[in-house]
């Protein structure tokens, strides 16, 4: 592994001062560790003909060649055959260092109570939203509605994807807000460039400027990186925080309820303006489903307009 000056870290050190380099390889030692079949660690490691690397015994998991012996690649599907199989000797004792130094890890990546001093009032940029998202009155919580809103024509509203951005953007200092993503089968939150492009349908994609975490189908959550990273998130996620750090470049996004973290961004842009970035689901995959902002000393509920669509919001919490 080699040196490791930031391991002996304690959680009262944690994130709020780390250099995106320490963050970036305690992100990487802990993705690098990880089956991408079974989302846990590595147990005696086999790489497929293309590199795909899981588990020995996942490989009985994947699908099989038509009409053959091989497995095909859950990423790029390029069948391997038995004779293409090879152990990762090394990567095995690799992932065992990486589970010794895990509580060091943790520690290190652990969300910094000191981040809250950070927080400051967030809402939604209404100019920005897609015709069919419905935002409260207070500007707190969003959700999809069946029917078009009664908004104008704008160059920065999303004209097709379903999303709104945040105000205000950001340019330079340290920033932190929270959202609650509650039962919602599928979301996105983060941030993206105030430049993003949002006409016609949207890629999130950190090459694209977006730099978000998302759920799909209310099990696989997942990072905007190119290709995109699963994430291994537990227990179950009702509402995560953001820091943000323009001086650093980095933005990282926490799960509440035991601070631990899910996912760091590294060498966003520092000249650009960047925004608050909510996708709810859609009605159709998500029922119900609403993205709601928890700023410093207030409460959130969902407006007016929701009850009117016919989906009444739920009291705040």
């Amino acid at each position: 592994i080699g040196p490791r000056p930031d391991v002996h870290l304690t959680p009262r050190m944690s994130h709020l001062h780390l250099s995106p380099q320490t963050a970036a390889m305690a992100e990487h030692f802990k993705e690098r560790s990880r089956c991408l079949v079974c989302l846990t660690h590595l147990e005696m490691p086999v790489y497929l003909k293309c590199g795909f690397v899981c588990c020995r015994r996942c490989i009985h998991s994947l699908q099989r060649e038509p009409g053959g012996e091989g497995v095909s690649c859950p990423s790029c599907s390029v069948v391997s055959q038995k004779k293409d199989l090879r152990p990762g000797t090394h990567l095995g004792r690799l992932v065992s260092r990486i589970k010794e130094l895990e509580p060091q890890l943790r520690a290190v990546l652990q969300m910094n109570p000191e981040m809250r001093k950070f927080q400051g009032t967030v809402s939604l940029d209404v100019d920005t939203a897609n015709h069919y998202l419905i935002i409260s009155e207070d500007l707190r919580s969003v959700c999809c509605g069946y029917s078009k809103q009664n908004r104008r024509a704008r160059a920065e509203r999303f004209d097709y994807a379903l999303c709104v951005l945040g105000s205000p953007g950001f340019r330079s200092g340290r920033h932190y807000w929270e959202v609650d993503v509650g039962t919602s089968k599928e979301w996105d939150v983060g941030v993206c460039r105030d430049s993003a492009n949002r006409q016609g349908p949207i890629l999130l994609s950190a090459e694209l400027g977006f730099w978000t975490v998302g759920l799909r189908k209310g099990e696989l959550f997942q990072a905007s990186t190119v290709p995109v990273t699963v994430l291994s998130v537990s227990p179950r996620l009702h509402r995560l925080g953001v820091f943000l750090d323009m001086h650093f470049g980095t933005v990282s996004f926490y799960h509440i309820s035991d601070g631990s973290h899910i996912f760091t961004f590294t060498e966003l842009p520092a000249a650009d303006v960047l925004r608050p970035f909510f996708a709810p689901g859609s009605p159709i995959t998500d029922g119900q489903g609403f993205l709601r902002l928890r700023n410093k000393g207030t409460t959130t509920a969902a407006g007016r307009d929701a009850r009117a669509s016919g989906r009444e919001a739920p009291a705040p919490s």
